[in-house]
C-alpha cells in the first residue's frame, strides 16, 4: 500500500507557486507522484504519493531535500 503524506510549500514573495510546484514534481524520485492541491498567494499544497513502506518522517526528509536543490532556493516546508 502506498504512503499519501500533504506537503505545504511557501516561498519568497511574490514568487510563483505554480512554477515551484512544477520543478518540484520534476524532482520526484522514480516511484513517488504528486497531486496539486491548491495555490493561495505564496503557497501551493500537493499530495504526495510515496512507495510502500515510506514513513511520514522519510517523506518530509525527501520533501525537504527536493526544497534544497537549485530552481528552489527560498522555497521551504509550511505548517499545513
Amino acid at each position: 500500500m502506498s504512503f499519501s503524506h500533504q506537503v505545504s510549500i511557501t516561498g519568497p514573495s511574490g514568487a510563483p507557486p505554480e512554477t515551484a510546484v512544477i520543478r518540484f514534481v520534476a524532482l520526484l524520485p522514480e516511484g513517488w507522484h504528486a497531486e496539486v492541491g491548491e495555490f493561495q498567494g505564496d503557497l501551493a499544497r500537493l499530495r504526495i504519493t510515496a512507495p510502500p513502506g515510506t514513513t511520514p518522517s522519510e517523506a518530509t526528509r525527501m520533501a525537504a531535500d527536493i526544497l534544497s536543490r537549485p530552481g528552489l532556493q527560498g522555497w521551504r516546508l509550511a505548517d499545513h
